[in-house]
């Protein structure tokens, strides 16, 4: 038999410690609240016996220990020799904790720094307090009832040629044959390395010539079933073969045929043997001649899934250009019969390719209860911290997630839960002075909502109050007294995710930091999630946290920004609107737009993605595009919606990188690329920009729109003015120098730091006499089309406020410019301002001849 690999079966030990610890926790919980069960004491008890198995096979000596002081344990409790308490089940879980320390060790190989001997005294200690457990003892009313197995169905023994002749020749000098059947228990984990360790054993009496079944089937979990049969030249007693073999852990039974040179020929011809010896020392709970077909698993490489699944997204790719180009035939060749028959084979294909294409979405979907068992055991001990009464309840365990993606949204789900206990759920006195049970409920559910999975963290308890966040905010310094009165309830509530906001009336080592939530939002973000609050004060609160099922294969939204397509996920889109030109505000030099009495920042990303934008004329209305992450919301002008689509996500390479704001790409049904935007960079980038700053400012500048500020200048013997949000800086005149075939007014470019810009002289456009530059003259820059365009004036004044009231239209009267240019005219006491609108003053050509210029200019 071939040589074993005893770190081959490291990562299936470690499958199964998980997959027992599991087990372990789940079961003392329910002790702990049900009472001393029977079959939950025996489950408790096999789960111990089994890792003390397990690690005692693959050599793990520390861990084998430990698990047996545990399983000693249970066996005094379902003895009935004990009595469990919570100080008990504390050493218990002290004891898993260990156990998990361990598994980590083994990992990391440092287990032998690891000493156990601490929870082993409390272990020692606990059942010392029972009394000497005895040796013997009746076996329990559930163990009279596990059915009993008489025998066991072993592969056939059938010698080759070559096997034959050397039986033979061991016969000629004097050694025995022996056929030793061994069955391993079928409860048994890990079959295969116990084989591998009789195989070691049998090897120090004597050489093994041949194994059934074969190698490769023993070595297959997934194959063999626990019978074997070995065939071993040795000089060793039968006695000593048998106790060789029953050294092993899980063995239910061996049993041994002499192979002499009379029944040689029956081995030969496949006949079973009777047997000398038997060994029965373990019940075994399950029957071997029980026909129930189980399902078999296989364990695949992640990195052969996740190839399979690019293979899967390039056929997804294909079959949409397949689409599109039959689409086009039928077009042209309605009638033809031919392409009937292509239409049904395409057809078909999509529907074989979107089965495919779910089968290996689901080969990398897990429930995920894989994660949500694991908060049980810490939402007791943190119950029991806080000195609090905790129903902890889990529904939706078998929504299914994206593998990637469960890890990830661990630590939100801990900071959350940890924050309904500390901060959500009262003292069970304080619950019962306001008419609520004693018992406080902490709910986490999964569910699927589309393309989306939906976690939800509820409890019943206390609500967050937005006064104490407020009062939190303005101490820290988060924001000021003014813009905390101007806040709305909701706005309060989504302050707890900034670093440092929090209501705790003390700081514990659950919460009360400030800084959870913060790696909360983070994490989310980092994700492509949204999270949203309900809170009432006095009842309760819920987070709703929403992911993406799987980040490979995804829905989006296709957009044109300019002449470009692009794509945006659609678990980042809330909404589309449409708003007129005039209800965009400019506040700070921010576009902003209200939505359902919300003031949502608006971002053009034509010029940050190099893109033209098409200039929409009159009030036309534009699309708005809502986007989300985490808690933040900020909304994507573009130009047109083309629809949904499933896309595959394509990396850009290593020869383009990674550009800011594109987070891949993917191939349209026309075979062109469009670009998928990274919604989350945009959303982080337009975050620094505080939104309840900015709706803060809309409301006091709706509150104060009367008065508008003015940057005045002189051109000539009029002095003008025009808005100060527009004026991005002023400056005195450098050095200017001319460009040959330069648009009208405009008089060259100059370098405002280390960007070149174009400087225009309105004199001539506004009918002024042309006047030589002195030391007054200034340019200001001001922003027009998304361009940064210096104008040259004679005289800077003032930065004036005036009252719109004193604001009149322009009348047909003596002035010089043509009326089209101004906005109004401002009446003060002792003088005439003329308000210019700089829209008006170059026209589409211009501007995009201004823009040409400035670029290439910038290029050289």
């Amino acid at each position: 038999m071939s040589e074993f690999d005893i770190s081959a079966y490291l990562g299936v030990f470690l499958d199964e410690v998980d997959e027992q610890l599991q087990i372990l926790e789940e079961e003392v919980l329910h002790l702990e609240q049900d009472g001393e069960n029977l079959q939950t004491i025996q489950r408790i008890f096999r789960a111990a016996h089994t890792l003390k198995g397990s690690s005692a096979a693959m050599g793990f000596d520390k861990m084998k220990e430990l698990t047996h002081k545990v399983e000693n344990l249970f066996d005094l409790i379902r003895n009935q020799q004990l009595q469990v308490n919570t100080d008990i089940i504390n050493v218990i879980f002290e004891s898993i904790d260990f156990i998990k320390a361990l598994k980590e060790a083994i990992l990391n190989g440092t287990i032998e720094a690891i000493d156990i001997s601490p929870v082993v005294n409390k272990l020692e200690k606990v059942k010392d307090s029972a009394g000497t457990m005895e040796d013997f003892r009746p076996a329990s009313k559930e163990e009279e009832h596990l059915p009993h197995i008489d025998d066991v169905f072993y592969p056939e023994v059938i010698l080759d040629v070559y096997q034959k002749d050397i039986v033979e020749k061991a016969f000629e000098t004097g050694f025995q044959v022996m056929a030793i059947y061994v069955s391993i228990r079928q409860d048994a984990m890990l079959k295969s390395v116990r084989a591998f360790l009789i195989q070691n054993n049998l090897k120090e009496i004597g050489e093994i010539i041949a194994a059934f079944p074969p190698p490769e089937i023993i070595e297959d979990d997934a194959k063999f079933k626990g019978s074997l049969v070995y065939l071993i030249i040795t000089n060793a007693t039968e006695h000593e073969a048998i106790q060789i073999v029953n050294n092993i852990s899980d063995i239910y039974s061996v049993n041994l045929t002499k192979i002499t040179k009379a029944n040689l020929a029956k081995f030969v011809e496949g006949n079973k043997m009777e047997f000398s010896e038997t060994k029965q020392e373990v019940v075994i709970t399950s029957n071997p001649k029980n026909d129930a077909k189980i399902k078999q698993t296989v364990r695949v490489d992640v990195e052969r899934l996740e190839h399979l699944m690019n293979l899967v997204g390039e056929l997804v790719i294909d079959q949409t250009r397949l689409a599109d180009v039959r689409s086009r035939l039928e077009d042209c060749y309605s009638n033809d019969v031919d392409i009937e028959l292509f239409s049904e084979v395409g057809n078909h294909l999509g529907q074989v390719i979107s089965e495919l294409q779910e089968g290996m979405m689901k080969t990398r979907m897990l429930p995920i209860e894989q994660l949500f068992n694991r908060f049980p055991r810490m939402v007791r001990d943190l119950g029991q911290k806080a000195n609090k009464e905790i129903d902890f309840v889990i529904e939706g365990k078998e929504t299914e997630l994206d593998r990637n993606l469960i890890e990830e949204i661990g630590d939100p789900i801990i900071h959350l839960l940890r924050n309904a206990i500390d901060h959500g759920i009262e003292d069970p006195n304080e619950r019962e002075t306001t008419g609520k049970s004693r018992k406080g409920q902490v709910l986490l559910k999964a569910s699927h909502e589309e393309n989306h999975i939906v976690i939800t963290i509820s409890d019943d308890g206390r609500g967050i109050d937005p006064e104490k966040i407020k009062t939190s905010a303005i101490k820290k310094g988060q924001i000021t007294k003014e813009e905390a009165d101007n806040m709305s309830d909701k706005d309060l509530s989504f302050l707890i995710f900034r670093s440092g906001v929090s209501t705790a009336r003390k700081v514990t080592d659950i919460s009360g930091r400030g800084v959870g939530m913060d790696i909360v939002k983070s994490h989310i973000e980092k994700l492509n999630g949204l999270v949203d609050i309900d809170s009432t004060v006095g009842k309760g609160t819920t987070f709703t946290i929403k992911l993406p099922l799987t980040l490979a294969i995804i829905r989006s939204l296709l957009v044109k920004i300019g002449d470009k397509e692009f794509a945006i996920p659609l678990v980042n889109v809330q909404e589309i609107v449409r708003l007129n030109q005039h209800e965009v505000k400019t506040i700070k030099n921010q576009e902003v737009g209200v939505v359902r009495d919300r003031v949502l920042p608006l971002v053009r990303m034509h010029k940050r993605l190099g893109v033209s934008e098409i200039k929409l004329a009159g009030t036309k209305r534009i699309f708005v595009i809502v986007i989300g992450l985490a808690e933040k919301r900020v909304g994507l002008v573009v130009d047109k919606t083309l629809g949904n689509q499933e896309i595959v996500i394509k990396p850009l390479g290593k020869y383009i990188g990674t550009p800011k704001y594109i987070a891949g790409a993917t191939i349209m049904g026309d075979g062109k690329v469009a670009i998928i935007l990274d919604t989350g960079a945009i959303v982080r980038e337009e975050g620094t920009k505080d939104m309840i700053n900015e709706e803060l400012n809309f409301k006091n500048a709706k509150r104060h729109e009367e008065i508008i500020e003015l940057a005045t200048f002189k051109l000539g013997m009029e002095e003008y003015g025009i808005e100060i949000d527009r004026v991005k800086d002023i400056i005195t005149v450098p050095p200017i120098t001319r460009i040959m075939n330069a648009p009208h007014s405009v008089l060259g470019m100059i370098n405002l730091r280390g960007k070149l810009i174009p400087v225009m002289d309105v004199r001539e456009r506004f009918g002024i006499n042309k006047t030589d530059l002195t030391r007054k003259s200034r340019i200001i820059v001001v922003e027009l089309a998304q361009e940064f365009i210096g104008i040259l004036v004679d005289k800077v004044t003032q930065v004036l406020k005036v009252n719109r009231d004193t604001i009149e239209a322009p009348i047909d009267s003596n002035n010089q410019i043509d009326e089209k240019y101004i906005r109004g005219i401002s009446n003060l006491k002792d003088r005439l301002i003329i308000l210019l609108d700089l829209d008006l003053i170059l026209d589409m050509g211009e501007l995009k001849a201004i823009s040409k210029l400035t670029e290439e200019n910038n290029r050289v």
